[in-house]
């Protein structure tokens, strides 16, 4: 895997960004600590300076320039190689006492240099004070002490910084490869797909990371691709099957009269005929780019409250006149009060689809029960009839497009008013059940499938 394509990856990128931050606190971090202790010591050794001339100007008190001159031979015989150095000066600024080659003329603590043996300059931090008789002394502790502990603490935390650098750098790189590696499974799956192979999916490995939430929700995509594919696949077959008969027929009989008529009459008979045909199959065409439209989804931004309800009662009112016309009866049991999220015209084709349905396809006599009631907190919904129903091994074909049981070619109809229910259902999230209705047949409608 190039390296470049590494280093442009998202992934790399964001952990070059927390490396920086995390590496940018770590620096400041030691800063902080450096400069902290830098104080901290610098103040500990003025103060034991401090301590240090005030017992010497306690001697000097109690015996004048000789005791502080013993007192200083003593302290620098004891500790040769002590922290501390000193300068005895007396009033006309000759040595009295200690080892520094000279000593500051004004009073207070400064900074200083002295040569040690090896030719190079020692940091002193010097305290100088002048006594009654105009003698001076000098207390001086050695900085590079100091500076020892800091260079320490400076190579720690540069130590720290270059093990973040490079633990980052290393996290980065093998992390953007693992991310390359399933984009890359990803990318082959979609150009496969691309290339005509539906069946193909994103694999999952079970993290439940975004990776794998993105790949499960690509391959709903491409099962919903699928399945619009194949529908599609399914009605092209079925216009070319179920299509070809009215148009063979709407062109026999233009044949015919073109051959046979021999009146006015004869011909008018034969274009209301074609007429007809010709609505029967332009009404075919409006419900399939209907469907079409619904499965869409286009419609679901008019989605509105819809009181349910009311909109089964004036279905049914509707079709009561033209069930009891037609030898059935109509009868409805319906809860008040039942409101929905849809869209109200569709809704409403989709019930009056299901009772004309039931009033089409039943005998004289067949009695049709629409029934609305809330199940445990959802809504259902019950058109069923007690005609002759549906055989079990045909139940879940009547939703296809074109289909059409064999005892029903006879009746008028195009096979697509089931195809329209399911279509409208699943843009409202509506579950579809066909049962046995002992006998008849049951269809329940189960709202608010996905609350």
């Amino acid at each position: 895997m190039r390296l470049n394509r590494i280093l442009r990856t998202a992934t790399f990128r964001l952990v070059a960004l927390y490396v920086a931050l995390f590496g940018g606190s770590v620096a400041a971090l030691g800063a902080v600590v450096l400069w902290t202790t830098h104080v901290a010591l610098l103040e500990q050794l003025e103060a034991r300076i401090s301590a240090e001339s005030a017992a010497l100007v306690t001697e000097y008190q109690e015996g004048g320039p000789d005791r502080l001159a013993t007192a200083v031979h003593s302290r620098e015989r004891t500790h040769p190689a002590g922290p501390l150095k000193y300068f005895v000066a007396g009033r006309n600024g000759t040595r009295l006492a200690g080892d520094l080659p000279s000593a500051p003329s004004k009073d207070g603590f400064q900074n200083g240099r002295y040569p040690e043996n090896d030719g190079d300059f020692g940091h002193l931090r010097l305290l100088t004070t002048t006594l009654n008789d105009e003698s001076r002394l000098t207390v001086a502790g050695d900085l590079e002490q100091i500076g020892d502990i800091e260079a320490i603490i400076l190579g720690a935390f540069g130590s720290a910084f270059g093990a973040v650098l490079a633990l980052g750098i290393a996290g980065g790189v093998a992390l953007s490869t693992a991310f390359l590696k399933r984009i890359d499974t990803i990318t082959r799956t979609a150009e496969a797909i691309i290339a005509g192979d539906l069946r193909l999916r994103v694999p999952l490995r079970g993290t439940d990371d975004d990776l794998d939430r993105l790949a499960a929700t690509l391959n709903r995509m491409l099962d919903r691709i699928g399945a619009l594919v194949e529908s599609l696949r399914q009605v092209s077959n079925d216009i070319a099957h179920d299509l070809r008969t009215p148009l063979t027929r709407l062109r026999q009989r233009l044949e015919d009269a073109e051959r046979h008529a021999g009146s006015v009459e004869e011909f008018r008979k034969a274009t209301e005929a074609a007429i007809s045909h010709a609505d029967d199959l332009l009404a075919t065409f409006s419900a399939l780019l209907r469907i079409a439209q619904i499965e869409a989804g286009t419609r679901r931004a008019g989605f509105r409250r819809v009181d349910l309800s009311n909109l089964f009662g004036t279905v049914v009112e509707a079709f009561l006149p033209v069930a009891e016309d037609d030898g059935r009866s109509l009868i409805s049991r319906l809860e008040p009060g039942i409101v929905v999220e849809g869209d109200r015209e569709l809704l409403t084709q989709m019930i009056a689809n299901l009772v004309e349905n039931s009033i089409r396809h039943t005998p004289k006599g067949t009695q049709i029960a629409v029934n609305l009631h809330k199940v445990n907190g959802r809504v259902m919904a019950i058109v069923s009839d007690n005609g002759p129903g549906v055989p079990c091994n045909e139940r879940e074909q009547i939703f296809k497009r074109f289909y059409r049981l064999e005892r029903s070619r006879s009746t008028s109809g195009n096979g697509l008013g089931l195809s329209m229910v399911a279509a409208i259902a699943e843009l409202h999230g509506i579950g579809i059940e066909v049962a046995d209705n002992h006998p008849g047949l049951m269809i329940r409608l189960f709202f608010n499938r996905h609350s």
